[in-house]
């Protein structure tokens, strides 16, 4: 065979197994386990925190991704948005039915605290019925739909202390905050001064205060703001991931965006970038495994 021929025979079949790869990684789990320590409380607690899921399944109804949140034993699950997929141009409502179907069996166990990412925020401006359906039916199932709102972790069964309150709070970002990552390495639109401020008020300093706000990219002024803990979602990991680069390409088309995925921190703040649960746009995943993220805030008492 000539040797353009063999390498194009073998570029063809490393491109196959790639993408075997990438259809594999798609329906597997992986646990990443985060531990923010803290001088404001005197216990802890074990959350777990899913984003961009965007109504992927993992097993029949999504009975292992069940199981694997099972087994980790949370005090709540908390929900950092994209959980649906609304398009920008289809005239068709998003299906809201497996990501409703998954809440109504965690709901079952578990407290859940729900904020908005872009795919909500978009369908509650494209589609107001269906996102009125959808809010409607989580609040329903008891879920704290954490729209541009605060609210307390009820932390009776765990802490006696009334004090020592665990804080939770979502922000809903405008679209403007989403559409302006253009191609590139990192573009965004600005955020105004007081701008968290004027969405969900100002922090209590002396509480541990989490604040879901889906786009990572915002992160020092979310510290500006008071924020202990930061989850984030929103690149997917970087789609495809590789050794001491990080993530590539985002689905908004930015390229090797450091706070793609991981643990980032900030004075007296720490954020926690998921790799998210499903795909939408670029249906691809390479080293990148969709992600359930355990979060243990610890007490840091001296």
């Amino acid at each position: 065979m000539h040797p353009a021929g063999i390498m194009l025979a073998v570029l063809l079949l490393a491109v196959l197994l790639a993408l075997f790869r990438s259809e594999w990684e798609k329906r597997s789990l992986s646990v990443e386990t985060y531990e923010i320590r803290t001088d404001k409380l005197r216990e802890g607690a074990r959350f777990v925190f899913l984003t961009d899921m965007h109504s992927a399944s993992f097993g029949e109804n999504n009975c292992e991704l069940l199981h694997r949140i099972d087994g980790l034993s949370p005090d709540a699950v908390l929900i950092g948005g994209d959980m649906i997929t609304c398009g920008k141009r289809t005239p068709v409502p998003p299906k809201t039915d497996v990501c409703l179907h998954l809440l109504e069996q965690l709901s079952e166990r578990y407290r859940i605290y729900y904020a908005e990412g872009n795919h909500e925020t978009r369908m509650k401006e494209r589609f107001p019925d269906t996102y009125k359906m959808f809010t409607d039916h989580l609040m329903q199932l008891g879920v704290e739909y954490l729209c541009n709102d605060t609210e307390i972790f009820d932390t009776e069964d765990l802490i006696e202390d009334e004090e020592d309150d665990i804080v939770l709070s979502g922000v809903s970002l405008e679209q403007k905050f989403f559409n302006a990552l253009k191609p590139g390495f990192g573009r965004r639109e600005a955020m105004p001064d007081g701008y968290l401020e004027q969405k969900i008020g100002t922090p209590d300093k002396w509480k541990f205060n989490i604040l879901l706000l889906h786009s990572p990219l915002y992160f020092q002024e979310a510290c500006a703001w008071g924020a202990d803990l930061v989850l984030s979602g929103h690149f997917h990991g970087g789609t495809i991931r590789l050794p001491f680069v990080g993530g590539v390409m985002t689905p908004q088309y930015q390229f090797f965006i450091r706070q793609c995925a991981g643990r980032f921190d900030c004075e007296h703040a720490s954020m926690i970038v998921s790799r998210g649960l499903g795909t939408h746009s670029i249906r691809i995943r390479f080293n990148n495994l969709p992600e359930i993220s355990l979060i243990k805030v610890i007490p840091d008492i001296v």
